[in-house]
């Protein structure tokens, strides 16, 4: 397994974990809810870029721009 596979796999483990933590706890988004998110489409995003995939490279870059934009406005709340 390459160094990308295991990016892909990580991001999607970070990704769910953040999506279960934010369902379970039933509360706002938080700064570790954007977090997960945009560190887990990043790592995936890493790995579509070398096994490419343009319909998921595209949704993984789209969600990791919107965790960022979440990330952001976190901090400006602030």
């Amino acid at each position: 397994m390459d160094a990308a596979n295991i990016a892909g796999f990580a991001g999607g483990i970070i990704i769910l974990a953040g999506f279960a933590r934010q369902t379970w706890s039933n509360a706002v988004p938080d700064l570790l809810y954007h977090l997960a998110n945009l560190i887990g489409a990043s790592l995936l995003a890493y790995s579509l870029s070398v096994h490419f995939n343009l319909p998921a490279l595209l949704l993984e870059l789209a969600w990791a721009s919107i965790a960022l934009f979440g990330t952001l406005r976190w901090f400006a709340k602030r």
